[in-house]
């Protein structure tokens, strides 16, 4: 059966039979039904050309840069993203993905053994309080509920959530996820993150402290579930700003009480498989100079724009001018781009060369990372002719 590679978890069921598609949610569904839409062609300067020329015209622009930044790469391969880090090594260059403002620090914080983890396997045979914090995947991850935490009955779970699952969502916001907190779960809204992870301080230290009604009762539930996750989102990112210290130390002293674990939640189908690579071979995740041999805030691929410190980008299976704030759009604008993506996209008007690439389990497989750090083998329906990773090895064999 096909993989969804429409976001991070990686639905491994779906099911395609006479131009229908089953199991995957709305987006995954949209990701099969559209995929020969809107496809990008080889294009220079907004001119058609052959696909050799582009790919050529890419080689001389990059080989030529002398302040590269690399950034995206989180929708394709294992492989094709370790040769866009071989050719960021080779070049000195910057590179960057997707994580750097969305959940890098966690997967960091899991990677340097910091923050305990588990596999979403053993969330749904094992979790009996399900923390979604800052994270709404009803909307984001629509098919993570029913397939790995409260819906599920397996494992020591069979009861599913109307007697073996607790259901606890953490929000500023009653959010569409927060709405289906009633039966045996628990909305709390917060409008600091803070102050909620001091209030399940207080409560382990005896004391009453903020929101101690709604700690007491879900601590007392985490040491009768003794199998407990916390999935974390972007909401509880910004939320604590930066100051991680605190919820490590909560998730710590949780883990004296019962077992608590923490998987990160919402993000590309490929971005943690983007940071192990990036880890295993520098110690970081993102924000990485090979020029300088090490990360930094201010070599995040925004901060690099928006401070003039690269000539050309090498942009890969993302659209920054879709996802990017306005400001660096503009100075975006002004730099030398190379695309290499499969759909026609915001970036790809303004891009110097576009390469048209193959799109991950529809025309190219091979090996993705789900959120939870389980390698993915990606089988495609077909095969595309030029996919991430023979255009990357073409460009590393070409450039100088």
């Amino acid at each position: 059966m096909p993989t969804c590679t429409g976001c991070s978890c990686l639905c491994p069921d779906i099911v395609i039979k006479d131009s229908k598609v089953f199991n995957a949610c709305r987006k995954g569904s949209s990701i099969f039904r559209h995929c020969r839409e809107k496809r990008a062609e080889p294009m220079i300067s907004g001119k058609k050309v052959d696909f050799g020329r582009a790919l050529e015209k890419a080689s001389e622009i990059i080989s030529s840069s002398e302040k590269l930044a690399i950034y995206g790469l989180d929708t394709i391969p294992l492989e094709a993203q370790g040769v866009a880090i071989k050719l960021a090594e080779r070049k000195k260059a910057y590179i960057d993905d997707n994580s750097s403002f969305c959940l890098g620090d966690f997967v960091e914080m899991i990677l340097k053994g910091i923050l305990p983890t588990t596999t979403l396997d053993e969330v749904r045979s094992n979790a009996y309080v399900i923390f979604y914090w800052g994270t709404d995947p009803y909307n984001s991850l629509s098919r993570h509920l029913s397939l790995y935490t409260y819906y599920p009955r397996a494992g020591k779970r069979q009861r599913g959530y109307e007697e073996d699952r607790y259901l606890v969502v953490v929000d500023v916001r009653k959010s569409h996820t927060a709405k289906l907190a009633k039966k045996n779960a628990k909305f709390i809204k917060v409008d600091s993150d803070e102050d909620l992870i001091e209030g399940f301080i207080s409560t382990m230290d005896g004391k009453a402290g903020k929101y101690y009604e709604e700690t007491g009762r879900i601590i007392k539930k985490m040491q009768r579930g003794k199998f407990n996750v916390i999935f974390g989102g972007l909401g509880l990112k910004y939320g604590l700003n930066g100051n991680y210290e605190k919820f490590v130390e909560m998730v710590k002293r949780m883990n004296e009480l019962t077992q608590v674990y923490f998987i990160p939640a919402g993000f590309h189908a490929n971005m943690r498989g983007f940071n192990e690579l990036m880890f295993e071979k520098t110690g970081f995740v993102n924000r990485y100079s090979f020029e300088f041999r090490k990360s930094a805030p201010k070599y995040e691929f925004s901060e690099l724009v928006r401070s003039d410190s690269i000539d050309v980008a090498l942009i890969i299976g993302s659209d920054p001018v879709n996802s990017l704030p306005f400001d660096v759009v503009q100075k975006l604008r002004k730099k030398r781009l190379v695309l290499i993506d499969p759909k026609f996209s915001l970036t790809s008007k303004i891009a110097e060369v576009v390469i048209p690439s193959a799109i991950t389990g529809i025309d190219q497989g091979g090996t993705m990372v789900r959120s939870d750090g389980v390698k993915m083998k990606i089988d495609p329906l077909w095969e595309a002719e030029w996919n991430d990773e023979s255009i990357l090895k073409e460009l590393l064999e070409e450039v100088r």
